[in-house]
């Protein structure tokens, strides 16, 4: 059995943080198509987010996998939950691999993005317009 093959018999968590219902029920049944998921948490908004996160720091086992963000939200935006999110403990932050989830076309939104390590890559909305297996395993 190769690596990739190992790693899809993983059980993967996922946790979505966007202020729409609507995405967020779109993006979770997306998600939910993949085998290897076996986790979808959905957070309305980064503060939610980031109290789950904090909830479940003494249990590594349930830290998520992949975080999708979105990044125009009210009450805190998606750059501002990466500002608090860098601050949590390495054992979460490097851990997890957030994909910065959005309707923008800013190019600005690509760079800050970038300016983040936690931050693996720039996603259009919805995530129908993506593979998902290919950014589940981008690292083998």
């Amino acid at each position: 059995m190769d690596l990739i093959s190992n790693k899809m018999n993983e059980e993967i968590k996922v946790l979505l943080i966007d202020d729409s219902d609507v995405d967020n029920f779109i993006n979770k049944a997306i998600v939910s198509k993949e085998k290897c998921v076996s986790q979808i948490i959905t957070k309305n908004s980064g503060l939610d987010a980031l109290e789950f996160l904090s909830s479940i720091l003494s249990q590594p086992e349930s830290y998520p996998d992949f975080i999708f963000l979105d990044i125009r939200m009210p009450e805190m935006t998606g750059f501002e939950f990466l500002e608090e999110y860098v601050k949590l403990p390495k054992t979460l932050t490097n851990h997890s691999k957030i994909y910065i989830l959005s309707s923008s076309m800013d190019p600005l939104d690509n760079e800050k993005g970038a300016n983040y390590s936690v931050v693996k890559g720039h996603l259009t909305k919805p995530l129908a317009h993506h593979n998902i297996t290919d950014i589940l395993f981008a690292d083998f």
